[in-house]
C-alpha cells in the first residue's frame, strides 16, 4: 500500500494538484525522500504555486 500512495502522491505533485510538501503528507513520507523518487520517475521538480492548488481545487468541486 506504501507504494501505491507514493505513485499517487507523485502523480499528484507532477500534475501541479498538489505542492511538494502536500505530496509528502499525503504518501506519508519526509520531502526529501519523495525529492529522491521524483528525481528517479524524472519529474520536473518546479515547486507549483499555493494560488494554483487553490485554483484547481475550487475547480475540481464546481
Amino acid at each position: 500500500m506504501h507504494q501505491h500512495a507514493l505513485q499517487t502522491a507523485m502523480s499528484l505533485y507532477e500534475s501541479g494538484t498538489y505542492t511538494l510538501e502536500m505530496a509528502a503528507q499525503q504518501a506519508g513520507v519526509e520531502e526529501s525522500r519523495l525529492l529522491d523518487c521524483i528525481a528517479r520517475r524524472g519529474i520536473e521538480t518546479g515547486e507549483h504555486l499555493p494560488e494554483q492548488v487553490r485554483e484547481r481545487q475550487r475547480v475540481a468541486a464546481d
